[in-house]
């Protein structure tokens, strides 16, 4: 990670603390919601929950998509997941002669 974004993520976190603060009257352990992926769920949904400030939302979003990046949905696997190929399942990979 470059120094640049580090520090943007780093002032990011010092004004979603504060302004949780401010708000909500709540403190967020800065260290456990960069390492423990389970307690940023939990408490980024918890604050989402509380929150009536726009801006407080906002930094949420951005702090979830650095915090918690969505993964990707698993692949099936290649033979298990797919139908198996009968005699009456069409292909559609050369047109209309896949019969």
């Amino acid at each position: 990670m470059s120094t640049d974004k580090s520090m943007e993520i780093a002032q990011l976190l010092a004004r979603f603390k504060l302004r949780v603060k401010r708000s909500l009257g709540q403190t967020v352990d800065l260290e456990r919601l960069t390492r423990e992926p389970e307690y940023a769920r939990q408490r980024l949904s918890e604050i989402e929950e509380a929150a009536e400030e726009e801006e407080l939302l906002i930094m949420l979003l951005q702090l979830r998509s650095h915090l918690l990046p969505v993964a990707a949905p698993p692949s099936p696997a290649s033979d298990e997941a797919a139908p198996a190929r009968t005699a009456e399942t069409r292909s559609y990979l050369r047109g209309a002669r896949a019969w």
